[in-house]
Order: structure tokens, then C-alpha cells, then sequence
């Protein structure tokens, strides 16, 4: 916990003083130490070790190209030809520090082509403490993967190019299958969003809906229980934290009340801003999957990675200084206690409290 805590705030450190012009490239130097560790982790997060009977299960069958596509080697023909690849140029642990240093370039890259330069550090903080990125990347390799791979694609779906948009997500489902639940979204930049009051009633209403309609939720997830990623959230039902009610929940859900409000008023902003803050708060709308399977809500990772940068658009619109600094304030507030629970939490404390590295394996 220490080293990554300490390597996480260097990173922040660095990133702040390059947003205020006191440091060349500092954003660039923090994301290379903190993908440093994720280089070198050894046996550090849930499934690291069942990543590595899996890749060692994969290898140990001769190669077929036709065997892997159709499934016979492993569910994900995708995650066995990628096991594959690293094979010959240093197995396992190659594999896991190329994923992470693709995933980090992915996201320094996403901060800085579309978070203003001064709310970078709000970006980083967001990406590193909020303890479904950065750090359930150590344990969610294929997903982590995919979600990454989602945030690539985002440059081609507001640009229109939803054929380029479209095979990379195909290409991402291989790896997870529960992404095909993103293919739709590469014809999101034809949405038109200019209009936010019209998104903002329909996301409420949606949102409203969702939270009192028990039956509709079964119903759905029965239907998504087809696919065997979706079955696997399931087996864990037991072990996740059930979604509570009070005044921690409220206050997780003020940036979905800044959202709204900056989809109503907000006229100044382009349409792709629109765009991308109505995608990331379709995050919120998988909350209430949680009632039935608590780690449901992964799948709302997969939109919520994209709040690193709504986060600053939604927030940036207050107008009054010290209320806009009083709800960041309360919002770096709520996600230090949780990234504290988060390495107390008796489902992750033994796998992410001590640090290990590939050195000392």
C-alpha cells in the first residue's frame, strides 16, 4: 500500500507542477513512475496468479490457429492469442508489462488530449486514487485491457469514424466478451446532444426508473447471463459489498447531480463535450444492476473511465469559485476514505497490501 500510495502522490506532485508551468513534461514523469510498478508487480492484486495459470495453461497447447479462434483453448480467443504472443519474448511477465505500459500510454494520452491543462492534476487524482482504475487494473487484466482500448476508441467515435471505432471494440470483445455490450457506442458521435435539457430529462427519468423497477432489472440480467463474462460476476455474489444506502452514497452520486446540471445548462461547451459527459454518466445508470449482483457494476467501468475527463468539464461549468472547490473538496474527500477502505476491504487487503515485484519473486 505504502509504495503505491507514495509513487501515486509523485505522480500527482509532478502533475500539478507541470498544470502550473513550474515543470517540464511532469505529467509524462508521474505516468511513467506509476506504470514502473505496474511493470514489476508480482502476485500483487486478486487475479494475478490466475492470470498466470491461465497464460501457462494457454502456452502448454501447440499452437492452432483454429483451435484458438474457436474457442477450444481458452473462452477468449482474443487474451490466447495475445498469451501466445509473449511466449517467445518473455512469457508472462513480458505480457504483463507491455498490457501496462500500452494501458498507461492510453490514458496519459486521454488526459492530455482532452483535459484542460490546469485540471490535469483533478484528472490524475481521479485516475489514481479512485480505486476502480489504476488500482483494479492490477487485478482485472483482460478487463482493464478493454476498458483501456475503450477510451482509444474515443478519438474515432467523436470523430465519426465508427467503422474504426467498431473493429476495435470487436477486437476488445475477444479479449472480454462482455464488451460487446460497447459496440453500439461506436455510432455515439451521431448522437446530437447539442440540445443537453432534452439528455438531462431522459437520463433522469431512465436513472428514476431504473431504481424502482426490480423486475425490469431481472429481467435484463437474466438476458445478459447468456454471455459467460456476465455469468461469472454472478459466483462472486457472495463476496462483493452489496450496494447501501446513506450519506456516503449521496455524496458518490454528486457528480452525477453536476453532470446532469451541466448537460441542462450548459449551452457554451461543443457537442463532442456533450457527448462525452452523457457517456460517462451511463455509468451511473448500471448502479442499480448492483441490487441484484453487487460486482455488476464492473461493467459500469467501462463508461465511468471516461469521467477522468468529463469530471473537469461537468465541474468547471460552477460558476461560484468556492462552491465549485467546496464540491471537488467534498468529492477528493469521499474518494480518499475509499481508497483507505479499499486496502482494508477484506475481499482485496490480502492481495494489495504489500507491494512485490517481479525481483523478488
Amino acid at each position: 500500500m505504502i509504495v503505491v500510495a507514495f509513487c501515486s502522490l509523485m505522480a500527482l506532485l509532478l502533475t500539478y507542477l507541470e498544470s502550473r508551468n513550474r515543470l517540464k513534461n511532469g505529467m509524462k514523469l508521474g505516468f511513467a513512475l506509476v506504470t514502473l510498478l505496474g511493470v514489476i508487480h508480482y502476485n500483487y492484486g486478486n487475479d494475478y496468479m490466475a492470470y498466470y495459470d491461465i497464460y501457462k495453461s494457454i502456452v502448454n497447447v501447440p499452437f492452432n490457429f483454429s483451435n484458438v479462434i474457436g474457442g477450444y483453448v481458452y473462452k477468449e480467443p482474443g487474451w490466447a492469442l495475445i498469451n501466445y504472443a509473449f511466449k517467445p519474448i518473455g512469457g508472462f511477465f513480458m505480457m504483463v508489462a507491455v498490457l501496462n505500459i500500452i494501458q498507461n500510454v492510453i490514458y496519459y494520452r486521454f488526459i492530455k488530449n482532452n483535459v484542460a491543462r490546469s485540471w490535469w492534476p483533478v484528472a490524475i487524482f481521479i485516475y489514481l486514487f479512485s480505486s476502480n482504475f489504476y488500482l483494479l487494473n492490477f487485478s482485472m487484466m483482460r478487463q482493464g485491457l478493454v476498458i483501456a482500448v475503450f477510451l482509444a476508441m474515443w478519438k474515432y467515435i467523436k470523430a465519426k469514424k465508427w467503422h474504426i471505432a467498431l473493429v476495435g471494440l470487436i477486437l476488445a470483445a475477444s479479449v472480454h466478451s462482455s464488451a460487446l455490450i460497447l459496440l453500439p457506442f461506436s455510432f455515439w458521435g451521431f448522437l446530437k446532444m447539442k440540445n443537453g435539457k432534452v439528455w438531462a430529462i431522459i437520463y433522469l427519468v431512465l436513472f428514476f426508473f431504473l431504481w424502482s423497477a426490480d423486475d425490469f432489472l431481472n429481467g435484463v440480467f437474466e438476458a445478459l447471463i447468456i454471455f459467460e463474462e456476465f455469468q461469472e460476476y454472478s459466483y462472486y455474489l457472495n463476496d462483493a459489498e452489496s450496494v447501501e444506502f446513506g450519506v456516503g452514497f449521496l455524496i458518490n452520486m454528486l457528480p452525477f447531480v453536476v453532470s446532469i446540471y451541466y448537460l441542462m445548462i450548459d449551452k457554451e461547451q461543443t457537442e463532442q463535450n456533450h457527448q462525452l459527459v452523457a457517456l460517462a454518466t451511463i455509468g451511473f445508470m448500471i448502479l442499480p444492476f448492483g441490487q441484484i449482483i453487487p460486482l455488476i457494476s464492473r461493467v459500469g467501468m467501462y463508461f465511468g473511465a471516461f469521467s477522468i475527463c468529463a469530471f473537469t468539464d461537468s465541474y468547471s461549468i460552477i460558476r461560484n469559485r468556492y462552491m465549485r472547490w467546496i464540491m471537488i473538496g467534498i468529492y477528493v474527500a469521499i474518494t480518499l476514505y475509499d481508497y483507505w477502505n479499499f486496502f482494508n476491504n477484506s475481499v482485496y487487503a490480502d492481495s494489495y497490501y504489500h507491494f512485490k515485484t517481479i525481483f523478488t519473486a
